[in-house]
């Protein structure tokens, strides 16, 4: 799952409720599912924001947001996925893709191993 083209730069995104409140993403990969682009964002606070994570591992402990990327023109805008179905099928294909990773991860695991 990596849309990122494996750029390390970080991306940060903000975006805008209906009750004009602004918040700060990190873009932390695009992907495509079903002739649609969705982005996987992180939420910042000003905290996350203003200093460097200390520990690579607080990673894991983010909340990974899923929102629609829309072309319009020539800029591209995130959008809330309303509809419960279309969220539904995009976490499950997220979660099978998640799952596939891991499985990878441990049979590189066990092929090295076994080499040793």
């Amino acid at each position: 799952m990596s849309g990122n083209n494996g750029s390390e730069q970080n991306r940060i995104i903000k975006t805008q409720d209906e009750n004009g409140q602004i918040y700060n993403f990190e873009l932390i990969d695009i992907i495509e599912f079903e002739e649609r682009e969705y982005g996987l964002l992180v939420f910042l606070d000003e905290e996350n924001k203003s200093k460097e994570k200390e520990n690579d591992e607080d990673d894991d402990d983010d909340e990974v947001v899923v929102m629609r990327l829309s072309k319009i023109d020539d800029s591209y805008t995130f959008e809330t996925i309303e509809d419960d179905e279309e969220f539904e099928k995009i976490i499950a294909y997220l979660e099978s893709e998640s799952e596939e990773d891991e499985e990878d991860e441990e049979d590189e695991e066990f092929d090295e191993e076994a080499e040793a």
